[in-house]
């Protein structure tokens, strides 16, 4: 076992028994967001993408705004992100950084790979 997985679980325990409390709030912020076609290659029948992104930062509207930057990067466009606080598993960010991204869940077009129709999904929840 790494020393960083041994200092992550530490540092989990301590918060859990309330010994200590992060600098700035832990989010887990579920997004649904558009694959840009140009960016990269994606499943042929897949229209969106469902994700999980880890974020430190101050406010639900930062961990939002970061978690919607750091996919931009991967060439997703963000359609909805929606932030809750969660435990941290590491010891706190002095700055806003997101950390993490879990795997992506990809949508498949209705219809025999027609477009699928209406609005989008609000308020995603995983």
């Amino acid at each position: 076992m790494t020393r960083v997985k041994r200092s992550s679980r530490l540092w989990a325990w301590i918060y859990r028994v309330r010994l200590v409390r992060p600098a700035m709030p832990f989010w887990r912020v579920v997004v649904e967001a558009k694959l840009a076609s140009g960016a990269r290659r994606w499943p042929r029948r897949a229209e969106t993408a469902v994700t999980a992104v880890f974020v430190w930062a101050r406010t639900i509207e930062e961990a939002e705004a970061l978690a919607a930057l750091a996919l931009e990067r991967e060439g997703l466009i963000v359609i909805t992100a929606d932030a809750k606080k969660a435990p941290p598993s590491a010891p706190p960010r002095r700055r806003p950084a997101a950390v993490a991204r879990t795997e992506l869940g990809f949508l498949i077009r209705a219809g025999g790979g027609e477009p699928a129709n209406g609005a989008p999904r609000r308020d995603a929840r995983a």
